[in-house]
């Protein structure tokens, strides 16, 4: 039997990462978050897919992206932010983020790219 799907939320805005993991949830998708993206790089291998802000103190999303792909890490990265930086979502797609959503996002965007991610095993209808 295989272990559930889980989806780390990591925002340094209590809110937004209450709001999200509820929202997976709700669809059948264990989240767990995470204020810093440090206390998360700990924990990175329990993880099959990671949504994250892009600006948090110590260290941002783009630093998060880039220790993960550093230590060989292909998991999915999905950027939920207020950034409106055209040139950092271009970045960060080109090192390999799935989306670059921009806050508040759309449920239904948000939701059926994660069933594209993790191949439709993610839980939920």
């Amino acid at each position: 039997m295989s272990r559930p799907v889980v989806i780390a939320i990591v925002d340094d805005d209590r809110a937004v990462r209450e709001a999200l993991c509820e929202l997976l949830q709700v669809e059948g998708m264990a989240a767990l978050g995470f204020e810093r993206a440090a206390a998360f790089l700990d924990r990175a291998g329990e993880f099959d897919c990671v949504i994250s802000d892009v600006r948090m103190p110590e260290m941002d999303g783009l630093e998060l992206q880039r220790r993960l792909r550093a230590c060989g890490s292909a998991m999915p990265l999905i950027f939920v932010t207020s950034l409106d930086d055209e040139t950092a979502c271009a970045h960060a797609l080109r090192a390999g983020a799935i989306a670059w959503f921009a806050k508040p996002v759309a449920d239904a965007a948000l939701l059926g790219t994660l069933r594209v991610v993790l191949g439709n095993t993610g839980g939920g209808a």
